[in-house]
């Protein structure tokens, strides 16, 4: 009784995700004009339930400022104003709108059905997380309107 019992944990042991390759990584350098944002690079995890991704971008001076001037309308003087929020706010703009396409723009649906997307900006990245696919397509891109940023 003991030794069957023993066997099949040793069983569950070899089998455990513990025992397989969990992750995989990628960086991508990914210069883009993103409308309010310049977007340098993606750094992409696969695993084997998730795909997350790391959107590293910069707001531009003009809309930096822009965003900083109506941050400061809307305290009205009851609190100082953060560039690092007015950073991620301009951010937040381009990534809330992105869904993840292949090539020719179709939204890989299976990634994103029932996932997240955006988890979180801040002043110089931005955050996603979708489903990991069977097989994913030879290019993928985050696109928001006519921009896109390259994440395969």
């Amino acid at each position: 009784m003991f030794r069957r019992a023993d066997r099949r944990r040793a069983d569950h042991r070899r089998t455990s995700l513990r025992d397989a390759q969990l992750s995989t990584t990628q960086t991508i350098r990914a210069l883009c004009d993103l409308g309010e944002s310049i977007c340098s690079g993606v750094h992409v995890i696969y695993s084997p339930l998730r795909m997350y991704l790391c959107v590293s971008m910069e707001p531009k001076p003009e809309a930096l400022q822009a965003q900083r001037l109506a941050d400061k309308r809307a305290a009205a003087g009851m609190f100082a104003v953060d560039e690092a929020w007015s950073a991620a706010e301009v951010n937040r703009r381009w990534a809330r709108r992105a869904v993840l396409t292949d090539s020719e723009g179709n939204i890989l649906e299976e990634a994103m059905r029932g996932a997240r997307g955006l988890t979180d900006v801040g002043r110089g990245e931005a955050f996603f997380e979708y489903n990991a696919m069977e097989r994913y397509p030879e290019q993928m891109y985050l696109q928001a309107g006519d921009t896109r940023v390259k994440v395969r």
